[in-house]
C-alpha cells in the first residue's frame, strides 16, 4: 500500500484458525471514522495508560477501526487477555522533516497543481521534489493528502532482508527469506544529488523482491515500477528461474496476489486518479511505533518465532514498542466505476501528518464488509543523521485477511540506506531495470 500502502515482503505466514465467528463483524460505516477522536479535541489518552481486552471500549475512539476488529472478538484473529497484547501508551515522538525534503517542499510545493479528469478523479502535475502539497487544505484537501501519501520520502537506495514462515492450514511450515530493494529514481530529495537519475525512464519508484529460501523457489524475483505519470499503469515483471527468463505480468491484474501473499499488486503500486477521495478528518489516534533495538527481532511479535502461539499472529508484544497518539489524516478511496471492476469498495488510509507515511489501511469488500487490514510496524531509521519513518523501512509488514482467516507477516532486518547499502546492491541502474533480471543467474 502506499497510499499505498505500501509494501511488500515475501515472508509469508498463513494461519487458519477454527475459532467461532461472532455476528458482530464490522461493515462499512463512514460515521465510525468520523467519530474517532479529533486532532484538536481536548484531553486524549494520557501516557502510562494500559489498554487491555477488559477496558478497550473506553478508549475506542482513539483506536483505528482495524484494531476494533482485533479487539472485538468477532473474528478468529483476535486479541486475548494475555499480557503480551497490552497496549502501553507513551508520549508522542516527533520526527522532524529531513532538511532537503522540507526545503524542496517549500520550494516546489506551490507549483504543484491538480487537474480533474472526465471520470471525476484528479491528476497531479508539476511535482518536482519534496511533499507535493506541504500544507493540504481547501475543497481538495483529501486529494492532496492522497498524493502526499503516494509520494512519501524515500531514499535513493534502500535494502533489507525479510524472514518469515510459510504455514498452511495443516500446520506445515516452510521458512521463507527474501532480499528486498527499493529505489527512488526521480523526485529525489537527497543531499548532493539531482532530482532524477538519467536511467529513470519515466519511473519514480521501483521495488524488487527476490526469494532466497526455500531452495525450490530461490531466485524467483518480482520487479514493480511506478510510473511518474499517475495515469500510467505500473509495470510488473517476474523472473522465473525454471525458465531462466522474466515475464511481464498484466498491468490490469490489480487485485492479483503479490507472489502468493495477502498483498495485492495495488497495495504496492497504484493509480491515484482512478479513485474518488473522501476526506474523513484529521484525527488523533494511538499508533504503534517499535523500539529500534527490538523491532527487528522475530521474538518481538506474537506467533512469529513460535507460529503455534497466540490468537493474533504478528501483534507487537508489549515491551517491544509502544502506542502513541499521532495526528492521522484519514482518507477513504473509492474506485471509479468507469474504470471497470475492482476488489475493494473502500480503502481507508491512516496517513501520518508528520511523515506522510500511511501507517495502516482498512480494506472493505464489495458488499461493504471489512476484509483486510494492512499494518506495517515501523521503527525510526537514520537518514543522513536524523531519525525518520519510511514507508519501505518497516520492521514487520503485515496484511491481515479477517474474512478468510489468514495473514501475511514478515519481519525485516534493519534497512540500510544509500552509502550504507552493501556494495552488491549499489548498481541501481541495473537492479531497478527489467533487463537486470536476466543477470540473476549469471
Amino acid at each position: 500500500m502506499k497510499t499505498s500502502i505500501a509494501v511488500a515482503s515475501l515472508a509469508l505466514l498463513c494461519v487458519v484458525l477454527s475459532a467461532p465467528v461472532s455476528s458482530a463483524q464490522i461493515v462499512w460505516n463512514e460515521q465510525n471514522y468520523r467519530g474517532l477522536a479529533d486532532a484538536n479535541a481536548a484531553g486524549g489518552v494520557p501516557p502510562g495508560t494500559r489498554i487491555t481486552l477488559a477496558n478497550w471500549q473506553s478508549y475506542k475512539t482513539s483506536l483505528p477501526i482495524g484494531l476494533w476488529a482485533a479487539l472485538s472478538g468477532a473474528y478468529p484473529f483476535h486479541v486475548t487477555a494475555d499480557p503480551e497484547y497490552t497496549i502501553v501508551v507513551t508520549p508522542t515522538t516527533h520526527f522532524e522533516m529531513p532538511p532537503k525534503w522540507k526545503e524542496d517542499g517549500e520550494k516546489y510545493g506551490g507549483q504543484t497543481r491538480l487537474e480533474r479528469t472526465p471520470q471525476g478523479g484528479y491528476i497531479m502535475h508539476n511535482w518536482v521534489a519534496g511533499p507535493p502539497f506541504p500544507n493540504p487544505s481547501g475543497p481538495n484537501e483529501g486529494v492532496e493528502i492522497m498524493y502526499n501519501a503516494w509520494t512519501p520520502l524515500r531514499p535513493f537506495n534502500m535494502h533489507s532482508n525479510s524472514d518469515g514462515w510459510l504455514v498452511d492450514r495443516y500446520g506445515n511450515r516452510t521458512q521463507n527469506t527474501s532480499d528486498d530493494s527499493f529505489f527512488q529514481l526521480s523526485h529525489l530529495s537527497e543531499p548532493n544529488m539531482g532530482t532524477s537519475v538519467p536511467y529513470a525512464g519515466g519511473m519514480f519508484y521501483v521495488s524488487r523482491f527476490m526469494v532466497i529460501e526455500p531452495e525450490q523457489s530461490k531466485y524467483t524475483t518480482q520487479l514493480q515500477s511506478q510510473p511518474d505519470d499517475p495515469t500510467r499503469l505500473p509495470e510488473t515483471y517476474v523472473f522465473l528461474p525454471s525458465l531462466r527468463r522474466s515475464l511481464r505480468l498484466s498491468s490490469a491484474a490489480r487485485c492479483s496476489p503479490i507472489l502468493g501473499t495477502d498483498w495485492v499488486q495495488d497495495d504496492n503500486a497504484w493509480n491515484p486518479p482512478y479513485f474518488k477521495v473522501n476526506f474523513l478528518g484529521e484525527k488523533k489516534l494511538l499508533v504503534n511505533i517499535q523500539d529500534p533495538d527490538k523491532a527487528f527481532k522475530a521474538a518481538s511479535y506474537v506467533g512469529i518465532a513460535d507460529p503455534s502461539a497466540g490468537a493474533f499472529p504478528g501483534w507487537p508484544k508489549a515491551g517491544t514498542g509502544h502506542f502513541e497518539p499521532r495526528i492521522m489524516d484519514l482518507i477513504d478511496l473509492e474506485w471509479m466505476p468507469a474504470m471497470g471492476p475492482y476488489c475493494f469498495s473502500h480503502r481507508v488510509f491512516y496517513v501520518d501528518r508528520e511523515t506522510w507515511v500511511p501507517m495502516m489501511i482498512d480494506e472493505y469488500d464489495n458488499e461493504g464488509k471489512l476484509w483486510k487490514m494492512g499494518w506495517n510496524k515501523y521503527a525510526p531509521l537514520m537518514f543522513h543523521g536524523r531519525p525518520f519513518l519510511f514507508l519501505d523501512g518497516y520492521s514487520a509488514p503485515q496484511m491481515i485477511d479477517y474474512q478468510n482467516v489468514h495473514t501475511t507477516i514478515g519481519w525485516a532486518t534493519r534497512s540500510t540506506i544509500d552509502e550504507d547499502v552493501p556494495a552488491h546492491y549499489r548498481d541501481v541502474a541495473v537492479l531497478s531495470s527489467p533487463g537486470g533480471l536476466d543477470r540473476i543467474l549469471q
